[in-house]
């Protein structure tokens, strides 16, 4: 008999809890495991050297800072003992584009935006988030990039808009980049028309719409379980 396939998934912030139901839901209908743990830090993926098999690794938030993020040295020794990493979202996509000679698989908007150099800062991916139930408090500046296109694609802004409203989220701190203060500081900078519309994308039930690390991390998780 064969053992149960399983999925490892290193999640914090890029996905919510109702979307981690969803996917335990999802990974039972297709006979396979589903191992959610916190946001990889430096010796995790070691520590899944030689454990259970058949397993996938899906990388998707991280934790930063030179002592805990995990590092390439890991990354190189997992995939070179035969083990499947991917990565997207966050951590996942900056490892991913980093280790792709060597092995590791990347996929997702933010993934490419930091493959073809569009984006270079690691720092547009960092967020404060809530450590009880991973509720992001911040926005990240991919989130925000990721919205003005958008919005630039479907006319609601012009270039020269989404160029200065990017410009008044990057001059923010990543720790003090909260919704009510980048409406705040747009609503300094921007026309009133540019503000009316970037407002009724901050509207709570509409922010996981525009979460591109969020959708970035589900559609990472469901390709994973469903290959």
């Amino acid at each position: 008999m064969s053992a149960t396939p399983t999925v490892t998934v290193f999640a914090g912030p890029s996905l919510r809890p109702a979307d981690l139901t969803r996917l335990r839901r999802l990974a039972d209908e297709r006979n396979q495991t589903l191992d959610l743990r916190p946001p990889v830090r430096r010796h995790d993926l070691l520590a899944l050297i030689g454990t259970e098999s058949p397993r996938k690794i899906v990388m998707l938030d991280g934790e930063f800072g030179q002592s805990l993020a995990v590092s390439v040295t890991e990354v190189r020794a997992l995939l070179f003992a035969g083990q499947p990493l991917s990565g997207a979202s966050s951590m996942g996509a900056l490892r991913a584009v980093e280790c792709r000679t060597i092995g590791m698989t990347g996929s997702g908007w933010v993934y490419e935006q930091y493959l073809n150099g569009s984006i270079e800062s690691d720092g547009d991916v960092a967020l404060l988030y809530d450590p009880e139930d991973y509720t992001p408090v911040t926005v990240p500046l991919v989130n925000v990039r990721w919205l003005l296109a958008e919005r630039v694609r479907e006319k609601d802004l012009s270039c020269e808009e989404a160029d200065t409203a990017l410009e008044i989220a990057r001059s923010l701190n990543f720790r003090a980049r909260r919704h009510s203060v980048l409406v705040k500081q747009w609503r300094r900078g921007l026309p009133g028309s540019a503000v009316a519309v970037l407002e009724e994308h901050f509207a709570t039930d509409r922010l996981d719409h525009w979460d591109r690390k969020r959708l970035d991390a589900l559609a990472a998780v469901r390709a994973a379980l469903s290959s």
